[in-house]
């Protein structure tokens, strides 16, 4: 019955002040709960004690971060505030909360915003780039997404820079109602604008914009924005292409474009870069005089780095100026898929300083770390200076992508100095049967005397007297630093 009642008291209200109210909130909110409706939010702030009548709420209502209003409310009353939003208290309570007979209190409110129009604009190109002198369209979609009528509704389009401009106006968009520039179709025809792309003198990206202004019922002014982008070539293009896939260890052509559609004669350099992924053979800088309607090109050849597939070569870049200001122009990246094998070696000793007689392991592995199988064959030399203890030398195996084959064997020096592990030469081969040899790092290794734990040198490292002693214990030559292990 209460509920009826405050329905009918609400109609009232809203008949008695001509406001169209629109989306509402509502729910029951106990001390310090807010409820949020838009850009408003409603607080439930305070309480009257439970032996007070009538049992009343104080709200705080925020617009944004800023308080807008105070109000107590006892059950039913309501307020409105500028013809914008109205607060609504259902119901005051207070409501058995725990078995001892405590009470909370709580408020049962409705949170209303007033109904008014919302214009949502879309503008779409048929293209994303453009060339002097095409057709281009843009099409420009608009719908009432509002709970009131818009009225007098007029659009602007407009673009930086100035290449399009119109307008067009409507009287009424009621909601959910889409424009239609054709009512006696059957499709809903959007606004349509067609135009010839002029020629300009660089690259540009050109921002255009629809500005949407309206009015709801009671005169209120609104409005919407809409945009998009798309891009207008200069009077240079420039392209760089290569094969989609290429062998490792062979090289490839690059072959770059460059062509002038414009009217002038221009003074171009042009500078491209293999990117850290390939290696080129030439310095990749060109100075070149292009006139109106003229093409140039130029080439040359990389080699990757190593096997991998989607490998991007960076876009060239073409420079010149024109009435004082310059241009860049620049292409595509092409991608490529580098196909072969590529085996990486790792060589390790167990330790770098040993007593006479004590064993050191050596361990070799060989990994597959392209995107093709491969086989691999080692064959290990044991120096003179050292006595093979166990282990095997030798191995020769097929990897597939990311498989690794590991050699490991064990020698012992029954003399004290300081020695050297040569690299260790690997041989693999692609499916063609193209064959490849690296070598491993070199390691060194100082064995001490047994009996006194003093290193006796002989003839052969007295000349190392002089030098330094070196903190790391294993140097892999040419390459990188390892730690050892005593």
């Amino acid at each position: 019955m209460m509920r009826t009642l405050l329905a009918y008291l609400l109609l009232a209200s809203m008949i008695g002040t001509a406001v169209e109210w629109g989306d509402q909130a509502n729910g029951e909110l106990r001390w310090g709960e807010t409820l949020q409706m838009g850009e408003y939010t409603l607080e439930a702030a305070d309480f009257t004690s439970e032996d007070t009548t009538p049992r009343m709420v104080m709200v705080n209502l925020y617009k944004g971060d800023e308080l807008v209003a105070t109000r107590a409310l006892e059950s039913g009353d309501s307020f409105s505030l500028d013809d914008e939003v109205m607060v609504v208290a259902e119901e005051v309570r207070m409501k058995d909360y725990l078995l001892d007979e405590s009470v909370e209190p709580r408020a049962e409110v409705v949170l209303l915003v007033r109904a008014v129009p919302e214009l949502r604009v879309h503008i779409v190109s048929d293209e994303d780039s453009y060339e002097a002198g095409d057709r281009a369209k843009l099409e420009i979609e608009i719908v009432n997404v509002g709970m009131a009528d818009a009225e007098d509704v007029k659009i602007e389009l407009t673009s930086d820079p100035a290449i399009v401009s119109s307008k067009y106006s409507r009287s009424n968009l009621v909601p959910g109602e889409v424009w239609d520039e054709d009512p006696g179709t059957k499709e809903i025809d959007p606004i349509s604008l067609r135009f010839k792309t002029p020629s300009m003198p660089g690259p540009e990206e050109v921002l255009v914009k629809a500005h949407a202004r309206y009015l709801d019922s009671e005169g209120g002014f609104h409005e919407s924005w809409g945009g998009t982008s798309f891009d207008l070539f200069g009077p240079l293009k420039v392209n760089k292409y290569t094969e989609d896939a290429i062998k490792f260890g062979k090289k490839s052509y690059v072959h770059l474009s460059i062509s002038n559609g414009g009217d002038r004669t221009l003074e171009v350099e042009l500078t491209d870069s293999a990117g850290r992924d390939f290696q080129a053979d030439a310095a990749l800088n060109w100075k070149m005089t292009i006139p109106p309607g003229g093409r140039e090109t130029a080439s040359y050849t990389i080699s990757a780095e190593r096997p991998g597939e989607g490998q991007i070569l960076p876009p060239a870049e073409a420079a010149y100026s024109l009435d004082e200001k310059t241009y860049k122009v620049t292409s595509t990246g092409p991608v490529i898929d580098v196909i072969g094998p590529l085996v990486e070696v790792e060589k390790e000793a167990s330790s770098a300083m040993v007593k006479t007689g004590e064993e050191v392991t050596v361990t070799m592995t060989a990994k597959n770390v392209g995107n093709r199988r491969t086989k691999a064959s080692v064959k290990e030399t044991v120096p003179a200076w050292a006595r093979l203890t166990s282990g095997e030398t030798e191995f020769s195996q097929v990897l597939l992508p990311e498989e690794a084959a590991t050699l490991k064997y064990t020698i012992s020096c029954p003399e004290a100095g300081r020695f050297e592990i040569p690299p260790t030469s690997v041989c693999y081969r692609d499916d063609d049967g193209t064959a490849c040899t690296l070598k491993s790092s070199r390691l060194r290794i100082t064995i001490e005397n047994g009996e006194n734990g003093r290193l006796d040198l002989d003839h052969r490292d007295r000349r190392d007297r002089t030098s330094p002693r070196k903190s790391h214990l294993v140097t892999l030559e040419g390459k990188r630093e390892r730690s050892g292990k005593r």
